[in-house]
């Protein structure tokens, strides 16, 4: 460290010719103010050029102090005129108060921004929220004071020999002594410094402990001050800058210095002197340094080296406790040089930083260099160099002063290489003593290195110039130019490293170097990093060398790019070193370049290549191969066609879906399709769809056309490609078809399929687009689709819950075993839950389903017929019982007595043998009884009370059940109510016996109306044999001849033939017993019935069912649905009020309509079939 003037100055007092002595000076913060107290002025100079900015007379006495806020917006100043003024950075008063006494000493809390401001006696602290300013008194003349750096503490010198510490509220907490006066106190980090007068400088802690050893200052001091790791005092007789531990470093001598003040910010200090000079210094230090290869050792706080590792950044310290003035390492050695002393330490372990003294060698003599070596320690003065430290001392003198020296190996033997002011290159070998001229420069040596094989040798000269020459025969290979340092690459022989003009030059070999920005100077390089000093501090700078590996590359040189790139280069470097390599097929350096990158999928290319390279496989070829890993294709189809392998360039292009230049090397045929199909794949690939889809119908490839287009939705070209195409295309059509189905467009897709005639997949797609209506007319007309109709529609109505409509569906669909399980859990539910009527529906729609079995399966007819005839008993019966349970179990009932009555009678005569599930007997029985005794037939109501006392009569029914047969026992059997009753048949006019359902004497069936269940007045005929059904029904609808008299009508001659025949109404005949109940009508006899006396019943496939009508004024119909006979004012009076059939639940078409309901299912012609979707009308509960 050193000090050089900027500027002094001499202050003169107003108008007078002796000087200002100048008392106190601080810097601001940022150091762009000097602030001075020089007699009553504050002056504030700028301390840049001495310039005085400001003068402020403000005072009435001289100013002993002045201090600087570090917030820098504020400064203060005290005078013996007893005020403290404080002023703006900008110079402007802003708040005076006053002690008591002269001011001593002034001090700005680094944190809080307090002043403390101390009088003889006193001291106070000032803040801007403060009014009133408190004082505290203190025994003994204060002369200076101080804040530790954290603001906690005030420590407050007085003349008496004590420092007393004081907290921020004031109050003493320790009081150190002295032996004589303390005129400055300071801190540094957690230390108090204290100075007296006795020339001694001392360290203690908050506790008021001492803690370093005393060490002399040399002056009286009446300042201190810190600045960095470095102390500064003044006093009487100077000043003087000591070390963090008071070892001076070195003394000026000045008569009387009242104030040292630093400023850290532009390394500069200001020292103000009793006879009114001002100085200002600029303060230099010096760099004490040593580099051995990636270790660095260099001075800190002047007595302690570091030594740094420049790789890891590990650091260790070496406390000297006295100024270093000189630092050499070599190896695993390292001599620090003291004032008194060489100290010589050596590494603990090789490959830590833990160093121990070896030796210590006095030695105080100055030295310009201090060179280490493995077993000698050598000082270099101008022209002389010198062993120390040994028996035998060795010394060599030069002709000219030396200006480098460098510490290295030549042939085994270590040497120092010196190069001289005269640009001779020396070599000194310690061991032996010997010394010789190597080379001569041609002008004074700057610095000089060895390269790693110790093969040349660069050095630069003071004109800038490197030279590098050969080590073997003095020979200059090359040179560069504005060249101010040099380092050969420790690790690398073709590697070296210049520096100067502000650039940083990387050069390999004899190639152009490659260069960047970089203040400072280069002093090593190894591997990929350059140590680079940069004033006063070392840089590791990590370098790229990829344009070394480069230039290697270019040359083909690769081992020697390898040995670069060993160094340290990018991933990158490493990929392309090994493709260049691999290129020209230089299998082992291409290996290890792809083994640092991990390219697996290289290195097993390599293996294969070299494997089929050894094989004797065409160099070409292989050739073209890495060209094509590499991404050079033109030249790789250029490697395969000079092979005459045209098909591997032909599928590179492909692949590549470079399809122009694969038309290079296509041949004829499938060549040509190959590729138009590889471009269409190309095309769908990059999201053109329409120039793929034409790519492939120019090929001929319509399925994946139509696949392509319906992936990206194109319905329209789909849809002209549809109507476009030829019927004869059929597969081309199907799958245009199936690809339209993708798209949403059933419609469309379904007419290619019609006109395929495939009409499956037509009602598929009806049924997909919930066209029911289209989807049932298909299954209508085409049997074989009704599974694919009735089986999803009938999935959909159980999804929805109307399991009626989807038993008929699974019907209709084949899937008998799935409807029969339906029905059975659906006529279970219904009989548990006591609604018969809709297990009688339910069983009516079961017959129904057989019979359109028996219509379809010849096979199974018979036992269809047996099924059918079956369920429709079953139906009847459990409709009829509905009425007959509601009777019973309902408090009250709409129905008439007689058609109760007829109800129970007709469930008794239909019932053979057990009843079925959910029929009582109980039940029938009471029913009877109840309205028997109504309609006065005491003699059947008898007879049912007789047949329940041979059942179990319910506990809820015993009490009616008794009272009813109490009064049938009171009544009169001859009451007449048993003709009433009983039934007539039609046939022989005969009454029946109650409960009869066919005439035991002429045997004709009697028949009911599902409506009421009375005996209808109908009686059953069949044509004669010979005449069909058909005929039989033209007859019939035929208009009868009048019967005339004379054969005469209205003038009009009538011919009769057969006049003589007898003819006979065959219905009023007396029954014949072969007649089977059945009434044969002739020719004759049924052209003479009038169709509104007959009635038919036709339930497809049995034969029709012919009945007369034997009172015409009471019409009876037939239920379009289900073909049973009603009275029509019965039936009609249903309609309207349940609107359908009573027994069937049909609803008649002109109904519908009303109801704005539409039974897309059904065919109109009375066949049982499911309900539409979107049949609003409830058929079941």
């Amino acid at each position: 460290m050193r000090t050089v003037p900027k500027w002094v100055n001499k202050i003169h007092e107003a108008d007078k010719i002796e000087f200002s002595s100048v008392h106190t000076i601080c810097f601001s913060p940022d150091g762009t103010q000097l602030i001075v107290g020089a007699g009553e002025k504050v002056m504030v100079y700028d301390p840049r050029d001495g310039a005085l900015l400001q003068l402020l007379q403000a005072h009435k006495g001289p100013v002993y102090t002045v201090a600087y806020c570090m917030d820098g917006k504020k400064f203060a100043s005290g005078s013996a005129d007893k005020n403290v003024i404080i002023w703006t950075s900008k110079m402007e008063g802003i708040l005076k108060y006053s002690h008591s006494e002269a001011i001593q000493c002034l001090a700005y809390n680094p944190v809080t921004f307090h002043l403390a401001s101390c009088a003889i006696s006193d001291f106070a602290f000032w803040s801007a929220d403060v009014k009133a300013v408190q004082k505290y008194r203190v025994s003994g003349r204060i002369t200076c004071c101080a804040w530790d750096q954290a603001g906690q503490y005030l420590a407050i010198g007085l003349a008496i020999g004590a420092v007393s510490l004081r907290n921020k509220q004031g109050d003493e907490i320790q009081k150190i002594t002295r032996d004589a006066a303390v005129w400055a106190v300071t801190f540094s980090k957690s230390a108090l410094l204290v100075t007296d007068w006795n020339e001694t400088l001392s360290f203690y802690n908050i506790q008021g402990q001492q803690i370093l050893k005393e060490r002399s200052t040399g002056l009286s001091a009446l300042s201190i001050s810190i600045l960095g790791a470095l102390i500064l005092v003044g006093g009487v007789g100077g000043w003087s800058v000591l070390t963090s531990e008071g070892v001076c470093i070195f003394t000026t001598a000045l008569e009387w210095v009242w104030c040292v003040a630093p400023s850290t910010t532009l390394n500069t200090m200001a020292v103000a002197c009793q006879d009114g000079t001002l100085w200002c210094f600029q303060i230099v230090f010096n760099t004490v340094h040593g580099l051995y290869r990636e270790r660095y050792a260099y001075r800190e706080n002047m007595t302690d080296v570091i030594i740094h590792h420049l790789i890891t950044g590990n650091k260790a310290r070496i406390k000297c406790h006295d100024r270093v003035q000189k630092i050499a390492i070599f190896k695993h050695r390292l001599a620090v040089q003291l004032p008194e002393r060489v100290v010589v330490y050596e590494q603990a372990d090789l490959d830590g930083m833990l160093y121990r003294v070896k030796e210590k060698i006095s030695q105080p003599n100055e030295c310009s260099l201090l060179v280490a070596t493995s077993d000698a320690l050598l000082l270099c003065q101008d022209t002389q160099l010198a062993t120390i430290g040994v028996k035998t001392p060795k010394s060599w003198t030069v002709p000219t002063p030396i200006r480098y020296v460098k510490v290295t190996t030549l042939q085994f033997r270590e040497v120092l290489l010196l190069g001289l002011m005269n640009g001779q290159i020396w070599e000194v070998e310690p061991s032996t003593g010997g010394a010789k001229v190597m080379m001569q420069s041609p002008g004074s040596i700057r610095c000089l290195d060895v390269s790693a094989s110790r093969g040349r040798i660069a050095v630069v000269d003071e004109s800038s110039v490197c030279r590098v020459y050969s080590l073997t025969n003095g020979e200059l290979l090359y040179s560069e130019d504005t060249v101010s340092s040099v380092s050969w690459n420790s690790w690398c022989d073709e590697m070296l490293c210049l520096s100067g003009g502000g650039v940083l030059s990387i050069k390999a070999g004899h190639f152009p170097s490659a260069t960047q920005p970089l203040t400072g100077s280069v002093v090593g390089f190894q591997g990929g990093r350059v140590f680079c000093l940069q004033s006063s501090s070392m840089q590791t700078i990590h370098v790229p060398l990829s344009h070394a590996v480069h230039q290697y590359v270019q040359q083909k040189m690769f081992n020697e790019a390898y040995a670069v790139a060993c160094l340290g280069v990018t991933p990158l470097d490493w990929e392309r070193l090994g493709t260049a390599a691999l290129e020209e097929l230089s299998f082992e350096v291409a290996r290890k370049a792809f083994q640092r990158g991990e390219n697996i999928v290289f290195l097993n290319l390599i293996d294969q290549l070299q494997e089929r390279f050894e094989s004797g496989e065409n160099r070409a070829v292989i050739v073209g191969d890495v060209y094509a890993y590499c991404g050079r294709h033109a030249d790789a189809a250029r490697a395969y066609h000079s092979a005459a392998r045209d098909d591997r360039a032909l599928a590179l292009f492909l692949d590549l879906r470079m399809f122009i230049k694969a038309q290079e090397y296509v041949g004829d045929g499938e060549g040509v399709t190959m590729l138009a199909r590889q471009r269409a794949e190309w095309a769908r690939r990059v999201n053109e769809p329409r120039a793929a889809a034409e790519m492939y119908l120019a090929v001929g490839d319509v399925k994946r056309a139509a696949r392509l287009l319906a992936e990206y939705g194109r319905r329209d070209m789909l849809i002209e490609l549809a109507r476009k195409m030829d019927k004869g295309s059929s597969e081309s059509l199907r799958h245009l078809a199936e690809a339209l189905v993708a798209v949403g467009e059933y419609t469309t897709a379904g007419d290619v399929y019609q006109r395929l005639g495939d009409f499956k997949k037509v009602a598929q797609l009806a049924v997909a687009a919930g066209e029911w209506s289209r989807a049932f007319t298909l299954a209508r007309e085409h049997a074989d689709c009704k599974r694919e109709v009735y089986l999803p529609y009938a999935h959909r109505m159980a999804q929805e819950n109307k399991f009626v409509e989807a038993q008929r569906a699974y019907h209709m669909a084949g899937k008998t075993a799935t409807a029969m399980r339906v029905f059975g859990v659906l006529v279970t539910n219904a009989i548990t839950e006591e609604r018969f009527s809709d297990a009688g529906y339910l069983y009516h729609l079961l017959a129904t389903q057989c019979l359109d079995s028996a219509a379809t399966d010849d096979n199974g007819r018979a036992t269809s017929l047996q099924q059918y005839a079956l369920n429709e008993r079953l139906a009847r019966v459990y409709h009829a019982y509905d009425v007959v349970h509601r009777c019973v179990y309902e408090p009250f009932s709409l129905a008439q007595p007689d058609a109760l009555l007829n109800a129970a009678r007709y469930v008794l005569a239909l019932l053979d043998g057990e009843p079925p599930p959910g029929v009582s007997m109980f039940c029938l029985y009471l029913c009877l009884a109840k309205q028997a005794k109504v309609v006065n037939a005491n003699l059947l109501a008898r007879q049912m009370l007789d047949k329940i006392l041979g059942l179990q009569v319910p506990h809820k029914f015993q009490e009616g059940v008794e009272l009813l047969m109490l009064k049938s026992a009171g009544s009169n059997s001859s009451s007449g109510g048993e003709d009433e009753v009983a039934p007539l048949c039609w046939r022989c006019r005969r009454h029946l016996p109650p409960l009869a359902v066919q005439c035991p004497r002429c045997r004709h069936d009697l028949t009911h109306s599902l409506a009421t269940h009375e005996v209808l007045p109908l009686v059953r005929f069949e044509p004669a044999e010979g005449i069909s059904h058909e005929e039989a029904m033209d007859l019939i609808d035929r208009t009868p001849i009048p019967d005339v008299e004379n054969g005469k009508l209205d003038d009009a001659e009538i011919l009769r033939i057969g006049e003589d025949v007898d003819y006979t109404d065959p219905f009023l005949d007396k029954y014949n017993e072969d007649d089977e109940g059945l009434v044969t009508c002739s020719r004759l006899a049924l052209l003479r019935l009038s169709p509104a006396c007959v009635v038919m019943v036709h339930r497809t496939p049995l034969p029709p069912k012919f009945y007369r009508n034997m009172l015409p004024e009471l019409p009876i119909t037939t239920c379009p649905s289900c073909q049973n006979l009603f009275y029509l004012e019965d039936y009609e009076i249903h309609l309207v009020t349940k609107r359908q059939c009573p027994f069937c639940r049909h609803q008649p078409d002109d109904l519908k309509k009303e109801d704005g309901s539409d039974d897309s299912m059904a065919n109109g012609s009375g066949s049982s079939t499911p309900r539409s979707p979107i049949d609003g009308q409830t058929t079941f509960r």
